[in-house]
């Protein structure tokens, strides 16, 4: 992995409207909710792969 501990994704305007809009009508308050529930359910899915 990365030496930096910092994560950053640079990403278009246009893209990031489209995020913003999706995420607006999936019920996320804002970005940092929606990558807090995602990498929340990216571990525990790992963590059940790791567990077979």
């Amino acid at each position: 992995m990365a030496v930096n501990p910092r994560f950053q994704v640079r990403d278009t305007e246009e893209e990031l409207k489209k995020l913003d809009e999706a995420l607006k009508i999936l019920n996320y308050s804002d970005r940092a909710a929606w990558y807090k529930e995602m990498k929340r359910r990216t571990i525990i899915e790992a963590e059940k792969k790791k567990a077979k």
